[in-house]
Formats: structure tokens, C-alpha cells, sequence
């Protein structure tokens, strides 16, 4: 569940930017197309792979989308060899077709290996599927490609058969094996522990960064004018050595100095990839330091955060929610019953699990959706931020009721009185405390086990 729940939200998209970032390096630089004789490894599809592994096969064809776009700009410089010049839809002569072998014969590829990679996720000795499905990604990608060149270009003379010609050489096996091998190990590390805390405690920390969008706007910023200033270095390094070489008496032709722009232009690719990279780990650094920090501020005995902690983060979610207006936010305070009584009759360690139980299911009830807070001793405070209906509430306060009944020491039954209290325009987060306490005097005054909201009082199903 904690692995499923890390794909969600900002996580997610970070994954995906780090990937197309990834496949963008590699295939603008020699990462992707390793030549070592009499070894050639094409590794530039690996990311392809890896996006089935860590998100699932949308992502992955997403990959090979990119994979074919930046193969089929890598074809239309004139320095090419003809049959690479197949990939280039204003050099082959066939532009659809060019498409079909250049982007969606790698999306294909991506979408069939994020299926297989999806089927194996969960099965019986997943780690044996994973490994089959990336030692045979490279041949599957060759057969793809060569079957598309075959029905596109036939006058090629190539087809799915080159790909069978293939299988055993030595570059075969050890592209075959370098992918495999780098699939598992990011395979296992998306399965350890370690790493789902570490992407879990990333998107938590949202709740508790201060300038989240001055943070990014600030990304932005950086990116775009990082972006114009490479733009404005390629094209002058490509004048300067036009003059360079016509003092020398080197006359450059049309077509050189085309070549020599498409080649500063994947220069320019593959910094910005670099760059994204660099980017994306700066913003897991920053939220895993905020998290670490905001988990230093947290009550050690429940977990939940301590009242300082907690009125910060309110004033936080508060401000930010006061753009779209603070209509269907509410704010509770809940009150253990009788926690007096439980200390007196089962002693303090009973008092401790009281409170630690109470906590664990106010976290599991509001914690996804909202703030959780220990203000002191047996009261704790919860903030909604996300807007809700009332009838939504009530239906949330009824489970955690029920939720929280069915605890139970010895013939001791846990149970919580609540107030709650919907914020209006430009209420302050003292003026919110203040009314939701009287609504949970109104709730105790009542008998206890019950909630209150504004001046009705409800009483949940005992």
C-alpha cells in the first residue's frame, strides 16, 4: 500500500520528469550508444524500461515516445548514413512512415514492455519476470524497429529477421545483460523499504513547506532564462567557428553549418537534461530536509504534531487555501473521554497507549486530507483544509467514532468527544481554536462520545 501510495500526487510526476530527463542525456550523448571494439551497447531504450518498472505502461509509452523523438531529430542532420536517414521524416522521403519507425514503434515498445512488467509486479517470483522481461527488451525493441522499417521501407531490405541475425553475438549478449542487470537493481530498490520511506516522506513534506510556490516559480525562473542563455551560447559558438575556420580560409557550406547547429542543439538537449536532473534532486533534498525538520517538531509519544508545530502548518494551509476561499474547511478539536479515569484505574502505560491509539486513528481517519495535531494532554486538534460538505463531515466523524469505540483495554472502551467549527473568510487560525473549543464544551456538556458542528449537536450511533 505504502508503495502504491508513493505513486500519487507530485511523486509521480517527479519520477516521470527524472526519466524523460534521463532519456533525453542518453540519447543525446554517448551514455546511450556505448562503442567499444568490438562491443556496441544501445542502452538509450533503458529508461523505457525503467518507467514500466516504477510507474506502469502509460509512463513507459510515454518514454518511447520521447526515445523516438529525439531519434528521429538525431536523423535529420546531413552527416547520417542512409539508412539512419530512414528515421527523418524530411530526409526519408516517406514522412509518415519515418514517424511510424522513429516514435511509434518505441511507443509500442514501451507499452508492451509496461504491460509485461505490470502482469509481473506482484506475481510469484517477480524478481525472475522482471529480469526475463528486461533481458529480452532489447531484442523486442529490435524487432519492433525492423518490422516497422519493413512495412514502411521495404526497399530497405530490412525486417524482423536482422533482429533474429542478432540474437547470441557479443554485443547482443552484453547489451542484454547490462540492461537486465540495471533494471533489477533499480527494480529492488523501488521495492526496499528505505526508498518508499524516503518518496513517502517527500510528498508528506508538502503539508509543511513554507513558499512551496515561490519555490517553484523561483525553478521556473532558473530553467527559463537558463534555457535562453544555452540558446544564445550554441548559436554564438557556431558563428564564432564559422569566422574561425573563414580566417583560415575554411569556407563552411550550407549544409556544414546546419550540421554544426544540430549538433550545438543536442549539446543544448543534453545540458538542459542535466540541468532537470540537478533540479528534480534539489527539490527532494529541500522536501526531505523540510520533513525531517517538521518531523523533529513532532509529539514523541503520539507522532502526531506538537501544538506549535501544528497552529504553524495550520497558518500555512490556511493562507493557501485563502486564494480559492476557506468555504468547507473545518476545523476540530477532539477530546479523549474519561482519560482521567483510565490513568487512576490501568496506570500511566494505559494512559500512553489511550492517547497512542487515539492519535493512530485520528491519522488513519483525517490524516490524508488533513492536519493532525496534539494541543496537550488528552486534546488533540485536526484542520481540513480540502473543502468538504457538511453531510461529508459527518460521515468522517462518524467512522473515526466508530473506528475509535472499538478499541478497547480490558473492559475499558475508548471514546471521543468533538467539536468542529467551518472556517469563514479570513478567519484566523486563534479565532478557529477558539470556537471549536466551545463546540467541544458543548459536546462534553452533552454526555460526551458525540460531535458538535456550529450550534447542532449530533450524536453518533453508539
Amino acid at each position: 500500500m505504502l508503495q502504491q501510495n508513493n505513486r500519487q500526487g507530485q511523486v509521480r510526476w517527479y519520477i516521470l520528469g527524472t526519466l524523460v530527463a534521463l532519456e533525453l542525456l542518453m540519447s543525446f550523448s554517448f551514455l546511450g550508444y556505448i562503442h567499444v571494439e568490438p562491443i556496441s551497447i544501445t542502452t538509450a531504450y533503458i529508461p523505457v524500461l525503467l518507467a514500466g518498472v516504477l510507474l506502469g505502461p502509460w509512463e513507459a509509452m510515454a518514454l518511447g515516445g520521447v526515445f523516438g523523438l529525439a531519434s528521429m531529430w538525431k536523423a535529420t542532420a546531413h552527416y547520417v548514413v542512409n539508412t539512419d536517414q530512414l528515421f527523418s521524416p524530411t530526409t526519408s522521403g516517406n514522412p509518415f512512415g519515418s514517424f511510424v519507425l522513429s516514435v511509434v514503434s518505441r511507443m509500442l515498445f514501451g507499452l508492451l514492455v509496461g504491460l509485461l512488467l505490470q502482469c509481473f509486479r506482484n506475481a510469484r517470483l517477480a524478481g525472475g519476470w522482471v529480469a526475463l522481461v528486461a533481458f529480452l527488451g532489447p531484442f523486442l525493441h529490435a524487432l519492433l524497429v525492423y518490422g516497422a522499417m519493413a512495412l514502411c521501407f521495404p526497399e530497405a531490405g530490412y525486417g524482423p529477421a536482422v533482429a533474429v541475425e542478432d540474437l547470441g553475438t557479443p554485443s547482443d549478449v552484453v547489451t542484454k545483460l547490462v540492461t537486465m542487470a540495471i533494471v533489477l537493481v533499480v527494480w529492488r530498490l523501488d521495492r526496499s523499504q528505505r526508498w518508499n520511506q524516503f518518496l513517502f516522506q517527500v510528498e508528506a513534506a508538502r503539508k509543511f513547506s513554507a513558499g512551496e510556490r515561490y519555490h517553484r516559480l523561483s525553478m521556473v525562473l532558473v530553467l527559463i532564462v537558463t534555457t535562453c542563455s544555452a540558446v544564445a551560447v550554441a548559436i554564438y559558438f557556431v558563428q564564432r567557428m564559422n569566422k574561425v575556420l573563414s580566417q583560415e580560409g575554411i569556407q563552411l557550406s550550407e549544409t556544414h553549418y546546419e550540421d554544426l547547429l544540430h549538433l550545438q542543439i543536442q549539446f543544448l538537449i543534453g545540458i538542459l537534461s542535466m540541468m532537470a536532473l540537478v533540479i528534480v534532486f534539489l527539490i527532494f533534498n529541500r522536501r526531505y530536509a523540510t520533513y525531517k525538520n517538521a518531523e523533529a517538531k513532532r509529539d514523541a509519544l503520539t507522532g502526531v504534531m506538537t501544538r506549535r508545530t501544528f497552529y504553524h502548518a495550520c497558518v500555512r494551509a490556511l493562507e493557501k487555501a485563502g486564494a480559492q476561499g476557506t468555504e468547507g474547511i473545518y476545523f476540530l478539536m477532539v477530546d479523549l473521554d474519561q482519560f482521567k479515569e483510565i490513568n487512576d484505574r490501568h496506570g500511566h502505560p494505559a494512559g500512553d497507549w489511550a492517547l497512542r491509539e487515539t492519535a493512530r486513528a485520528l491519522r488513519d481517519s483525517f490524516g490524508r486530507s488533513g492536519l493532525v495535531g496534539r494541543i496537550g494532554g488528552d486534546e488533540f486538534a485536526v484542520l481540513l483544509p480540502t473543502p468538504r460538505t457538511r453531510e461529508a463531515l459527518e460521515e468522517e466523524l462518524q467512522a473515526f467514532q466508530t473506528r475509535i469505540r472499538s478499541v478497547e483495554w480490558g473492559e475499558t472502551r475508548l471514546t471521543c468527544s468533538i467539536g468542529g467549527w467551518r472556517a469563514v473568510p479570513g478567519q484566523r487560525i486563534e479565532s478557529l481554536y477558539q470556537q471549536a473549543d466551545q463546540m467541544l464544551y458543548q459536546a462534553k456538556e452533552a454526555g460526551r462520545d458525540r460531535y458538535v458542528l456550529g450550534q447542532e449537536a449530533l450524536t453518533g450511533d453508539r
